[in-house]
């Protein structure tokens, strides 16, 4: 583990492995970097691979908000400018992918690739207010306001990180309701593999969606399977991602 300078503030980052190709991974709202354990060293055999903590998240610093999508994103080119890779495959989690999605928009020469799993590219009115929910009980509760706004009341789960900083970040996600991601997505052509879970809570149409607007992508419903696909699935990412990396480099 190595803290990382992004323009003024630190984020935890984890590199492993080497080789011509590498994997930076993003993970989702109130996860951190070991949410990615299970294909840690899988990636790490097929190149380098690089995760993070996000900003606000886990061990990484939280800057003085209000956060953009864009803002996320340019923390990903930082990572990558710190560490001197040119180019990376993003692997990426539900907010993640809106991260990485919004990185291949604002800087496509960085991005070779991108894996995304159970994400989406827009939200309606009604998740937008959850977002907003979330956010506020993380600025007046603290991190416990955060985990029973997520999780609710009686759940045993834990988040670690700064509240102030997921709050921030909790309200990019808001804006896909007032500025719909996936309406961007028309120009990209980026070699794409989409994963999700046929139990996702979101739903499969909204990779389906994202699927349509990209002009290089493939889509693969994970039967029997639910949001954390790189968790609950990970054999079977890698399954994917192999023949997926075949064709890329052929």
């Amino acid at each position: 583990m190595r803290r990382v300078d992004v323009g003024g503030f630190e984020l935890r980052v984890d590199v492993q492995g080497s080789g011509p190709q590498t994997f930076l991974c993003l993970h989702g709202l109130v996860d951190r970097l070991e949410i990615w354990d299970a294909l840690a060293e899988p990636l790490a055999e097929r190149g380098r691979m690089v995760r993070i903590d996000q900003r606000g998240h886990g061990e990484s610093d939280a800057p003085e908000g209000p956060y953009t999508r864009e803002d996320l994103a340019n923390d990903v080119i930082r990572v990558l400018d710190a560490l001197e890779i040119d180019r990376a495959i993003l692997v990426a989690h539900s907010m993640g992918g809106v991260i990485a999605m919004t990185a291949a928009l604002e800087d496509p020469g960085r991005v070779a690739g991108l894996l995304l799993i159970g994400t989406t590219g827009r939200c309606n009115e009604k998740v937008a207010s959850w977002y907003d929910r979330i956010a506020r009980a993380g600025e007046t509760d603290g991190i416990d306001g955060l985990r029973k706004a997520i999780y609710g009341e009686k759940s045993g789960k834990s988040i670690v990180g700064d509240a102030q900083g997921i709050a921030h970040v909790t309200r990019t996600l808001a804006s896909l309701y007032s500025d719909p991601l996936s309406e961007k997505l028309n120009g990209l052509v980026c070699p794409t593999l989409l994963l999700v879970g046929e139990k996702d809570p979101m739903g499969p149409r909204a990779s389906e969606i994202l699927a349509e607007r990209i002009g290089d992508a493939r889509l693969r419903v994970v039967p029997e399977c639910g949001h954390w696909v790189h968790v609950d699935a990970a054999q079977e990412v890698l399954e994917d991602l192999d023949p997926w990396l075949k064709d890329m480099t052929t």
